[in-house]
């Protein structure tokens, strides 16, 4: 590889990846706002929280709907993610002002969760092309990434305080949430554009002669309706959202499982489980993408993630475990989204891998209304409590598991869809 090619990778690929994705990343940083904004506006937090939720289904949307236009035009793709999102954190700005749930929806749910969405498969595709003989770790840069955001969103709305008031190491740096919850959303639009409208412009394709090698199958024509026949997508998209809707149902219930009394976890060490769980997120993303390139088929990596999963959890029966078990499927679960995308281009080939992959993310959106809602049923409506969404968990693992050893079956597509004569 010259060297020119390899700057290029890191100005035109790597760099502006990492700055789009984890800027989007702050939509996993909305717990932080909630309470706060449904003590300004006079609404339940669960009101607030809907918001969220709404965030993920448009990014699944987003995601699905905005293929072809990120296939197109890369730049074109970027602008109107960067547009959507900024717009509707200054939307959610004036809906806290204003004291309106339907413009927090608006904002934060619709513009937000769908800018989110488009910005998230902007950068894949493009490193892929940049790295064809490590097509996982690649795609898994600005997955990762994305995780990384809600840790700087964090920060930079909680500001950093180290060492005590009577200590020499005292550090404080003051964080957005000292302007007030309104300010606190300008600021972020204010802050996030530079990066994002910088990443939009530098970020590029490889030439045509760098990326041919690129291409491991013929031009294909491609629709939506081929693809929601085809039972390799099908199966695909029921691994993500199981997957995603198994980890949803631990992530957002993590203390309340470690704090029943069945568990009785002390509160350090709950703390403690709660801050490795984001980095075994990351951990699981990096780990698993650089384990799937170095598979012969590296569909065989799902297999894998999954009899992981049903394991941790079979043991997390004893509530002493459950703290080992939401640290590992927190691993599983960020490894879903970053092995994905290497998978799906081994099958159907780089051409319209954009459009497929964000077909496929169409199951997180789903997800994001399922899967919470679904351990509060079995935990707390029906009063299962640990056992029966441990129980739920087996059973869905399971299910998925026979899912993908359907899924490995399948040869790659020599083509999509039938070529026109």
């Amino acid at each position: 590889m010259s060297k020119s090619i390899g700057s290029q990778r890191v100005f035109r690929a790597v760099l502006p990846a990492f700055l789009l994705a984890v800027s989007v990343g702050q939509i996993y940083a909305f717990t932080n706002f909630s309470t706060e904004i449904a003590k300004y506006i006079g609404e339940t937090k669960g009101a607030v929280q809907f918001a969220f939720s709404l965030g993920i289904f448009f990014l699944g949307m987003g995601a699905a709907f905005f293929g072809k236009i990120v296939e197109r035009n890369i730049r074109l793709s970027t602008m109107i993610g960067t547009t959507l999102f900024i717009s509707g954190l200054l939307v959610t700005a004036l809906g806290i002002k204003m004291k309106s749930l339907a413009l927090i929806y608006l904002g934060y749910g619709f513009l937000v969760g769908t800018g989110t969405g488009i910005i998230y498969i902007s950068p894949v595709k493009t490193m892929m092309l940049w790295f064809p003989n490590a097509k996982a770790i690649a795609a898994a840069v600005p997955i990762i990434s994305f995780g990384l955001g809600s840790t700087l969103s964090t920060i930079l709305y909680k500001g950093i305080h180290w060492g005590s008031e009577t200590s020499f190491a005292m550090f404080q740096l003051r964080g957005f949430e000292t302007y007030g919850i309104v300010r606190t959303f300008m600021i972020f639009a204010a802050f996030y554009l530079p990066p994002m409208l910088i990443s939009a412009l530098i970020l590029r394709k490889p030439k045509v002669e760098q990326m041919s090698f690129a291409h491991g199958l013929p031009q294909c024509e491609f629709t939506y309706l081929g693809l929601a026949k085809d039972a390799y997508f099908l199966r695909a998209w029921l691994f993500m959202f199981l997957n995603i809707s198994c980890g949803l149902c631990l992530i957002p219930l993590a203390k309340q499982m470690m704090d029943t009394p069945a568990v009785g976890y002390p509160e350090k060490l709950t703390t403690w489980v709660i801050a490795l769980c984001g980095l075994m997120n990351g951990g699981g993303r990096f780990l698993f993408a650089w384990w799937s390139d170095r598979l012969a088929r590296r569909v065989n990596i799902l297999l894998y993630i999954l009899g992981i999963s049903v394991g941790v959890m079979t043991a997390s029966w004893w509530p002493p475990l459950i703290g080992l078990a939401l640290l590992v499927i927190n691993a599983c679960y960020g490894a879903g989204f970053s092995v994905i995308p290497g998978i799906l281009a081994d099958h159907y080939g780089m051409t319209n891998i954009s459009k497929i992959h964000g077909a496929v993310l169409s199951a997180w959106g789903v997800a994001g209304l399922v899967g919470n809602q679904a351990a509060i049923l079995v935990s707390d409506r029906l009063g299962f409590g640990h056992s029966g969404v441990v129980t739920m968990l087996v059973v869905l693992y399971s299910l998925n598991l026979v899912n993908v050893l359907f899924l490995r079956k399948h040869r790659p597509a020599s083509e999509f869809a039938p070529q026109k004569p």
